[in-house]
C-alpha cells in the first residue's frame, strides 16, 4: 500500500505545482489551469499509458489496492458479512481501472509528452529516479511527520495558558452528562 501512496504521490507533485496559486493571483488555480493547460491534439495512446504504467510499477495498484483495503476494510468493520467481502473483491476484480487511467492520462498527455516520458523511465536516470523515489518518499514522509508534530507541540507549548482558559470555558458551557 505503501508503494501504492508514494506512486500517487509522485504523479501528483506536478499537479500540485501546477495548481497552488500564484501569490497575488485573485482567480481560482484549478480555472486557470483549465484555460492554461487544453486537452492534447494528439492524446496518449492506450499502449504508451500501459507502458508507462509497466514502467513506473503502478500496473499492478488494483491487486495492491485489494490487498490493501480489504484488510483496512475488516478491521473498520470487523462484523461485516464474508459474502459482502466478497462481492467487494469480485467488483473491484471486473472495475475498469486501467480504461480510467487510459482516459485521464489522455486529458493531460499528449503523444509525444509520454514519448518522452518513456524514454526517460527507460534511460538510466528514470530508472534510478523509479528506483529509489519509494525511499526517498518514505523518508520524506517520516520527515514531514516528524517536523509537523513538533511545530504542533511549539505551537501548543506557546499557547498553552490560552488553550487552557479556552479549554475552561469551553468546559464550563457544555458540562458532561453523567453517563449511565
Amino acid at each position: 500500500m505503501r508503494r501504492l501512496a508514494w506512486l500517487v504521490l509522485l504523479g501528483s507533485v506536478p499537479l500540485l505545482a501546477a495548481n497552488t496559486a500564484k501569490p497575488g493571483s485573485a482567480g481560482s488555480a484549478m480555472s486557470s489551469t483549465a484555460t492554461e493547460n487544453p486537452l492534447p491534439a494528439h492524446p496518449v495512446t492506450a499502449a504508451q499509458v500501459y507502458e508507462i504504467l509497466e514502467l513506473t510499477g503502478t500496473n499492478t495498484q488494483k491487486r495492491e489496492m485489494l490487498d490493501g483495503l480489504l484488510p483496512h476494510l475488516r478491521e473498520m468493520m470487523p462484523w461485516i458479512p464474508e459474502d459482502v467481502v466478497a462481492d467487494l473483491q469480485r467488483t473491484l476484480g471486473t472495475a475498469d481501472f486501467e480504461g480510467a487511467m487510459v482516459r485521464s492520462f489522455q486529458q493531460h498527455l499528449s503523444a509525444e509528452e509520454a514519448a518522452q516520458i518513456i524514454a526517460f523511465y527507460t534511460s538510466p536516470a528514470g530508472k534510478h529516479m523509479i528506483a529509489v523515489m519509494p525511499a526517498v518518499l518514505n523518508e520524506g514522509q517520516d520527515a514531514v511527520a516528524d517536523l509537523g508534530q513538533q511545530v504542533m507541540l511549539a505551537v501548543m507549548q506557546r499557547h498553552k495558558d490560552e488553550i487552557d482558559a479556552a479549554a475552561k470555558v469551553y468546559h464550563e458551557e457544555h458540562p458532561q452528562k453523567p453517563q449511565r
